[in-house]
């Protein structure tokens, strides 16, 4: 993946190479795509911009999985 511009000016006032412009999510919604094995990710950001992404079944499965490690890393570090 090719960094925005965003990140190409974050990461040279930074001088660290893994940080990256981000946008904190205002809103989600999925909707089941018609004809298609996957869904359809909207994502709002604060500034009531919003982009749409197609997500396969599969990447929905590991994207699931990666969420559930983190929340479950989250817990135990909190104990």
């Amino acid at each position: 993946m090719r960094p925005s511009a965003q990140d190409t000016v974050v990461r040279s006032i930074s001088g660290r190479p893994e940080r990256r412009h981000v946008t904190q999510v205002q809103e989600w919604r999925i909707e089941r795509a018609m004809d298609a094995h996957g869904f359809v990710l909207s994502i709002t950001g604060p500034d009531g911009e919003s982009q749409c992404f197609f997500v396969a079944d599969a990447d929905a499965n590991d994207i699931g999985e990666v969420l559930r490690r983190q929340a479950a890393w989250i817990d135990h570090r909190a104990q």
